[in-house]
């Protein structure tokens, strides 16, 4: 005689009193409560299975060879389904993104209604200004005072999905515009993440503060930009692309994900620590801490004081970037850098040219072309897998170790060094002048030493040597 189960006769049970509430009470927010509490239903199925197989088993009587049937898999798969687009639908969940749109069709967003925002503040001259748990596009700049009047103003509008009218109308009235604090300390909040569905609740901002504020935003996503305050300003958010320009004071970053992070014209120390894609920095005069994973480029320009950049694939220190540099997944290219520099990559075609200082590369793959200017700093370069080719000036004095385990090396440069070739293992060693000492190895790859052409020069190779 084939057992049946009590799960299927409770549910129908649950389900007729959830409906039949719906029905005597109208104003009823069932979908809501469906929305967050469905995953009860599992627990609840699961816990009335163990209790079944455990009163069959007192009763001696044989247990079934699994304990979910496979139409009941197929049932609990659609309830998940159900359950977890219902959430999601309701606004209770970021798993997902806000919407999707195919072709002008808006999926899963509901449709969009729009609120104005506005206010303002008095605050001192140099107020600490928080934006907090902010969802959505803004633009904060600095303006001088008018008449002496120090504020805070705020304006934009909030967007707001929905099911229907009804629905951002009470997401609208959980989620008002707030400044608060002090004239020192002012702190924005729009209640976003406390408001049922806050992954609806956006806004778009333009706010005014004194030029001598500090500006600090903790946000979700969204485009965050920030001009022409004296103070310092750090952001922190789940997702976000971020603009500085004109900023006195320190500038730090701290992003989960971001398309782009341009900053210009800061004056203090720049700290960037994240996951994302392009970097832009030109014209820093504090010292640059870039720690994380970017997978587009990394371009800088007249950086003043030191820089660090570290990442998985990537070791990278430099003194100073009066000229230029650019990172990318498989290219490192430099102009006109001061070192001391130190460089550790793994698999990266490296060029660097006009550089002056000490400089220590060691690659795991890629090839090497360096061009150092005068005055000559100490050159150590190493590769496991690629060919170096070292351009010098006509004028350098050195003292050189090079060699290759598996390769050829040229010798363009003349002068009194000496070549040595066994095999594929070949060494070029010497001095002109006695200066400063350059080391350079390869294990798989050419070597080739060469006095620099001068830009715009049509010189053959071959004749810069005589």
């Amino acid at each position: 005689m084939r057992r049946t189960s009590l799960v299927a006769p409770l549910l129908l049970i649950v389900l007729g009193a959830l409906l039949l509430a719906r029905t005597l009470y109208p104003e009823l927010q069932l979908m809501d409560y469906v929305s967050k509490f469905w995953p009860l239903a599992l627990i609840v199925w699961g816990g009335l299975r163990i209790i079944e197989l455990m009163t069959w088993a007192a009763a001696s009587k044989p247990l079934p060879a699994r304990g979910i049937s496979g139409g009941e898999w197929v049932l609990i798969v659609f309830l998940c389904l159900f359950g977890l687009s219902l959430h999601h639908v309701q606004g209770f969940s970021n798993w997902w993104p806000d919407h999707v749109q195919i072709e002008g069709l808006d999926l899963f967003g509901g449709e969009r209604y729009e609120y104005p925002l506005n206010a303002e503040k008095a605050s001192s001259r140099a107020p600490h200004v928080l934006i907090e748990d902010f969802r959505g596009d803004a633009k904060i700049n600095g303006v001088d005072s008018a008449s002496g009047a120090d504020m805070v103003r705020v304006s934009g509008h909030k967007t707001i999905r929905g099911v229907n009218q009804q629905q951002a109308d009470r997401r609208n009235q959980t989620s008002p515009l707030d400044i608060t604090g002090n004239a020192d300390n002012v702190v924005i909040d729009l209640h976003q993440v406390q408001t049922p569905g806050s992954a609806r609740v956006s806004a778009t901002l333009e706010i005014n503060v004194p030029k001598g504020s500090s500006v600090e935003i903790h946000g979700r996503n969204g485009d965050l930009e920030i001009n022409d305050i004296t103070g310092s300003a750090t952001i922190t958010s789940d997702n976000a692309g971020v603009r500085l320009k004109n900023i006195g004071g320190d500038a730090r970053v701290d992003l989960r994900r971001s398309d782009l992070v341009h900053m210009s014209g800061v004056k203090g120390a720049v700290a960037i620590k994240g996951r994302g894609s392009d970097i832009q920095l030109e014209e820093v005069g504090g010292p640059v801490s870039v720690d994380g994973s970017y997978f587009g480029t990394i371009a800088l320009q007249k950086l003043a004081k030191p820089l660090r950049f570290t990442s998985p694939q990537t070791d990278l220190s430099i003194e100073a970037i009066p000229g230029q540099m650019n990172i990318s997944s498989g290219d490192i290219s430099a102009t006109n850098v001061t070192g001391p520099m130190h460089l550790s990559a793994k698999s990266r075609d490296v060029q660097i040219n006009d550089f002056t200082g000490p400089l220590d590369v060691t690659l795991e793959r890629g090839d090497l072309n360096l061009r150092p200017g005068l005055p000559l700093g100490r050159i150590q370069a190493h590769s496991r897998s690629g060919d170096i080719r070292l351009s010098l000036p006509a004028a350098a004095q050195f003292t050189l170790n090079a060699s290759t385990n598996n390769g050829d090396v040229s010798n363009p440069f003349g002068g009194g060094l000496a070549l040595d070739a066994k095999g594929r293992h070949a060494t070029l060693r010497g001095a002109v002048g006695g200066g400063v000492a350059i080391e350079i190895e390869t294990q798989r790859g050419d070597i080739t030493v060469q006095k620099a052409v001068a830009a715009g020069s049509n010189t053959p190779l071959e004749k810069l040597d005589q």
